[in-house]
This record gives structure tokens, C-alpha cells and sequence, in this order.
């Protein structure tokens, strides 16, 4: 009986990974179809307990490969542009342009895999179908800013 038990068990582990597998594959081939694309999103940032403590609405425009533009529109104005090598975030209220290197800009952030067909980076995260056509998509290592996207 317990080696049944055990089986079984390898059994339904082969198969959750080989369905994580199937979802990523999914997604990136989903994505590899596109060249560019534009999406409105609402974006919300939760404290440790899942509590709302910031929600913002905006428009995101992609290009294969490496280009991003995030234009937050509320509650601030903000855009955040990825040129390919450089990742420029501009805030007209305060007047202020930041810059800094994509590479390090998008270290352990799910969104990298909206531009990239890089197989070691999708290796770097968990993408999990939640419905037709929709996906959460996570860091494997701890430490990036995003959580899931």
C-alpha cells in the first residue's frame, strides 16, 4: 500500500510540474506572437497582511524586443519608459527623471517576460493559468519588487 501511495504521489508531481510547464509554454508562445501591444491595467500594491495601501490605473505599451512604456495616469501622472538599455522613470509632478540600467531594472520582475523569448529567463519564474487566457506569473527568487503579475 505505501508504495502504491508512493507512486502515485511521483505520479501527480510529474504532472503538476509537466501543467506548470504547459502554462508557461502557453503564455510564451502566446506572447512570442506578438510584436508590440497596448493594454490599460490597474495596478494594486498590498502591505504583508493583502491589504490595499495603493491602486493606480494606466495605459501599458510593448515591443518586441525590450521596449516598454507604463504611463501611470492615476492617481499621479508617472511614465516609465524601457528603451532596451535603459530604463527612464519621469515624474512631472516633482519634475524629476531617474535612470537606470534595464538589466538591473528588471532583475526578478515578472514583467521582463512580456518582451522576452528568452528561455533561461522564463525559466526564472512560475506562470500559472488561472482561466483561459489569463495567467499569474511570479519570481522564483526572492527580493524582486513585483510579486506577481
Amino acid at each position: 500500500m505505501k508504495s502504491l501511495f508512493s507512486g502515485a504521489l511521483v505520479a501527480l508531481s510529474f504532472f503538476s510540474v509537466s501543467a506548470l510547464a504547459d502554462d508557461a509554454d502557453a503564455l510564451k508562445t502566446k506572447l512570442a506572437g506578438l510584436e508590440s501591444f497596448k493594454a490599460a491595467f490597474t495596478q494594486l500594491v498590498t502591505d504583508e497582511n493583502g491589504e490595499v495601501v495603493h491602486e493606480a490605473t494606466g495605459n501599458l505599451t510593448m515591443a518586441r524586443p525590450d521596449k516598454l512604456r507604463w504611463e501611470t495616469l492615476s492617481p499621479d501622472e508617472t511614465v516609465l519608459i524601457a528603451d532596451g538599455s535603459a530604463v527612464w522613470h519621469i515624474d512631472e509632478w516633482v519634475e524629476q527623471v531617474t535612470v537606470m540600467s534595464q538589466a538591473q531594472a528588471i532583475d526578478n520582475n515578472p514583467m521582463v517576460l512580456l518582451t522576452s523569448n528568452d528561455d533561461a529567463t522564463w525559466q526564472q519564474y512560475t506562470v500559472n493559468a488561472t482561466q483561459p487566457n489569463s495567467y499569474t506569473v511570479s519570481a522564483k527568487a526572492e527580493g524582486g519588487q513585483i510579486r506577481t503579475l
